[in-house]
């Protein structure tokens, strides 16, 4: 049994000697790497019994590098406004990512080669390996996106410099302020050069002495997940556990979690986007504007973003109506009204630019509770719709008030009437002002509007469609495909991906893989062209190849022969008949309309190193 000689209380000392701390808000105290993993027992305890090596060892590998990561990161929090956001979020976070790395690694057979010798040889090196991926995964985050003040025993501070010294070789105390307008991402790229100061130099020597395995180990601490292999894949999956255990996600991952309410989730998601700029604000073509008191948000563009953001980090139960966001917020608060309406129709107006909008309106406070946090104003013009006063009778409806008509100030005179292209996406995704789509209205008025509005805005545009008249597969020449032997479809779950390839299929799934985690590509959204189904993922045909041929620099793709190479690989679902597409039906309000697609069961070959969405409820296979 491991004995934890570091968790003995050590001998007590005087505190009267100890001085008061600065008077900062926020104030941290630099406490010793003993204190820091002691109250963290528990999670240490289970990393030993998943690590399975000698007491020797696990300290001499393991236990080393944990306690250089605690007294690197001290009590910081791993993010602003999202997960793990309080005091000690970045060790808790790590810990708990590092536990759920060594349990996922133990369905994994690791190796290069795939022989029996060669797994039970490396697997204790493989281990190590995500053991070490995932304690370095974040490290990065308090040196690039937090700027820490060190305060010495006499208050003077002075800024951290995590580059060359630990927090407590420079002072007794700290406070940190995460800077805005920080680069995306730009944490992985700076983990490599930290990793002197958590990992010792003799764990390195044992990790670079298999170069397969250090080379897919760089590439996931250095956030390079197409190249990450199976390491990457296991640390992005633990990675989603932590983040939605603690934003309370409804799961049994962590019972002892307390859900969160949903519109405590969504505020949660919005804070997110907006800090990381997925929600960028105060220009053209923008999501959101602030002015005054208000952060001003494109109503559809919004909810949907968060809607996909709630989605990726694993929560369940979440609506598929806009109304219904839109109702949540509302009933508790979040939302100013625009009468007893969730939506104002507004003119946005900018230097040269104006744009007519529907909007939801969110007091700052509610966004940004810390005022030295918030985002400059917007310095053009936000013009509300004003509502007519008069009373309208109905009289179809006897004498019930009908919703108030927006009626738009007219635009200044000179005002440039045409929206530059960069705007186009707001016209294209946010309904007329004439229109009342159903994301509009409260839950009382919900079904006399038009059924099919939600169903237009979830379809496909006609390129991403066949029509029914059309056969099966569009390519002649796979129309139909040998059936596979069981074998093969044994092996379907374990395709071969190798994004460094001149296979024109791989390069395509390598596309698609790099698009998805940009954001380019957009998955379980209105008129995207990858989808998450209860048997795998769907690509609609043959826009998604289209897309692909049209972004390809070199002019000489023709979409339908990589279709036909992918085809060929044999990695994709049969229908019955042995043909290559298979049909979806889609359903929103009280209308239908059948798809196209193509089918994988392996949606590793689409969300490889991230843990997929959860099935698109609108998608239902016909068989």
């Amino acid at each position: 049994m491991l004995h934890f000689n570091w968790l003995k209380k050590y001998r007590n000392k005087a505190e009267a000697t100890t001085p008061a701390p600065p008077n900062v808000p926020g104030i941290l105290t630099v406490l010793e790497v003993d204190d820091l993993l002691a109250r963290h027992k528990g999670l240490i305890v289970q990393i030993n019994e998943l690590a399975g090596l000698s007491e020797r060892n696990f300290n001499r590998y393991y236990l080393d590098a944990l306690r250089n990561f605690a007294r690197f990161v001290q009590l910081l929090p791993a993010s602003e406004v999202h997960h793990h956001a309080g005091p000690g979020g970045m060790l808790i976070h790590t810990l708990e990512v590092c536990v759920n790395a060594l349990k996922i690694r133990r369905s994994y057979l690791l190796s290069e080669t795939g022989g029996a010798e060669e797994i039970a040889a490396k697997q204790d090196l493989w281990t190590y390996a995500v053991f070490l991926a995932a304690l370095c995964h974040d490290v990065a985050k308090v040196a690039v996106d937090q700027t820490v003040t060190v305060y010495d025993l006499n208050h003077q501070p002075k800024s951290w410099s995590p580059w060359e010294s630990f927090l407590d070789e420079q002072g007794a105390w700290y406070s940190t302020e995460f800077q805005h307008g920080r680069q995306y991402r730009l944490h992985e790229k700076a983990s490599l050069l930290l990793i002197p100061r958590i990992i010792p130099a003799y764990a390195l020597n044992w990790i670079a002495s298999d170069r397969y395995i250090f080379t897919h180990w760089l590439a996931c601490v250095s956030g390079d997940i197409d190249n990450a292999s199976s390491i990457g894949e296991i640390v992005g999956i633990a990675d989603g556990k932590s983040v939605a255990a603690n934003l309370g996600a409804d799961s049994n991952r962590m019972p002892e979690v307390k859900t969160k309410s949903m519109h405590e989730k969504m505020l949660t998601a919005l804070r997110y986007l907006l800090n990381e700029g997925e929600l960028p604000l105060n220009r053209n073509g923008a999501a959101g504007w602030v002015s005054g008191d208000d952060c001003w948000l494109v109503s559809k563009r919004t909810v949907d973003a968060i809607r996909d953001q709630l989605t990726q980090e694993g929560h369940n139960g979440i609506p598929t109506k806009n109304g219904r966001l839109f109702d949540i917020l509302q009933e508790h608060g979040v939302l100013i009204p625009y009468g007893d309406k969730a939506i104002w129709p507004c003119i946005v107006e900018g230097e040269r630019w104006s744009n007519e909008l529907t909007m939801i309106r969110i007091a700052v406070a509610k966004i940004w509770p810390n005022p030295d946090s918030r985002p400059k104003a917007f310095e053009g013009h936000i013009i509300p719709a004003e509502m007519e006063a008069s009373t309208k009778l109905d009289a179809s409806a006897g004498n019930e008030k009908s919703r108030p008509s927006p009626v738009i100030t007219p635009m200044k005179s000179g005002s440039d009437q045409t929206a530059p292209e960069e705007s186009q996406h707001n016209q294209e995704n946010e309904p007329s002002l004439t229109v009342e789509p159903e994301d509009e209205s409260p839950a009382s008025n919900r079904q006399q509007l038009r059924h099919d509005f939600d169903l237009q805005n979830f379809l496909p545009t006609d390129d991403s469609a066949l029509d029914e008249s059309q056969p099966a597969n569009p390519d002649p020449d796979t129309i139909k495909t040998e059936p596979k032997s069981h074998s093969n479809a044994q092996s379907e779950s374990a395709v071969p991906i190798n994004d460094e390839t001149d296979d024109p299929a791989e390069t395509f799934f390598a596309w698609l893989r790099n698009g998805i985690q940009s954001g380019e590509i957009k998955t379980n959204r209105p008129k995207a062209r990858v989808h998450v189904v209860n048997e795998g993922v769907a690509l609609m045909t043959p826009g998604i190849f289209q897309d692909y041929a049209s972004a390809q620099t070199n002019g000489r793709t023709d979409w339908a022969s990589i279709q036909k190479k992918v085809l060929k690989k044999n990695w994709h679902v049969l229908d019955a008949q042995g043909l290559n597409v298979i049909k979806y039906q889609v359903e929103g309000g009280n209308k239908s309309a059948t798809i196209n697609v193509i089918l994988f069961h392996d949606v590793s070959l689409v969300f490889r190193g991230r843990e997929p969405p959860t099935a698109n409820p609108h998608l239902t296979r016909i068989r």
